[in-house]
């Protein structure tokens, strides 16, 4: 007698997430990501651009810092507009962990710790420029200078993981809201933020409603590629620090090729 088999089971689909659902995920992040930018970047740069001020020369009040800022003067208006930009890199910065959390290990510590690496070297090279920057050279002492643009985006690093995964959990706000809120959140947070996202946010989406494309995505091939990436990139930018640095300390502009 011959003994029926059953049917092969695909096991290689992967499972597409709906539109619903992906906008969501694109909310958890953009909004996670922004409010961590507000504290970490926002409330706690401008704590620290207060400590580089009171600690350098006072002949330096009033001069324009890098950004455009007056040394020592505070407005609404100026904070304001910081407050606003630090969101949108927030923002950003939340889509980038949404792509990247792709090659990291499902722990949550880990997840945040390798994020935290990620994002205080690449972060940091580019917020620490090399000599003569104004930043970077007339405030005082350098050495708090750039530890302070290395240490803002390594705490967003450490902290926003946590965040958007929170948010985006069964029971978070950004499963559990109004899809419509939570995307307009996002969008605000963004701001104009949303001209550099478009473009990968598009792609993300129509990853998203393939299969085929899906199960790319999904493949070992594009993990191991991933986390080469990871590495090369983190590595980057600690040439990019490491550049900046001996340019400060030297007093002598950087001659290393293609750092950020």
């Amino acid at each position: 007698m011959s003994k029926v088999k059953d049917p092969p089971v695909d096991r290689g689909a992967p499972a597409r997430p709906t539109v619903v659902s992906f906008w969501r995920t694109l909310a958890a992040g953009a909004v996670g990501g922004g409010l961590v930018g507000l504290l970490i970047g926002g409330v706690l740069g401008r704590l620290l651009m207060g400590l580089l001020t009171v600690t350098s020369p006072s002949h330096l009040r009033g001069r324009l810092t890098d950004d455009i800022q007056p040394v020592g003067q505070i407005s609404f208006g100026g904070t304001l507009n910081f407050f606003v930009t630090t969101i949108a890199l927030g923002a950003i910065a939340g889509l980038v962990y949404l792509w990247v959390r792709r090659v990291l290990p499902p722990s949550r510590r880990a997840r945040a710790g390798l994020f935290a690496l990620f994002t205080g070297n690449i972060g940091g090279a580019f917020l620490v420029h090399d000599h003569p920057s104004f930043d970077y050279s007339a405030l005082q002492p350098e050495w708090l200078a750039v530890l302070s643009f290395v240490a803002i985006p390594t705490l967003f690093g450490l902290l926003a993981p946590t965040f958007i995964d929170r948010l985006e959990a069964p029971s978070g706000w950004a499963r559990r809201g109004p899809v419509w809120l939570g995307v307009g959140l996002g969008v605000a947070a963004l701001n104009l933020g949303l001209v550099v996202v478009a473009v990968p946010v598009a792609v993300a989406f129509g990853i998203s409603r393939s299969e085929a494309a899906m199960r790319l995505w999904q493949s070992d091939a594009v993990t191991v590629a991933g986390r080469v990436l990871f590495v090369v990139m983190v590595a980057w930018g600690v040439y990019g620090i490491t550049a900046d640095v001996i340019s400060i300390a030297t007093n002598r502009p950087s001659t290393w090729p293609f750092h950020p």
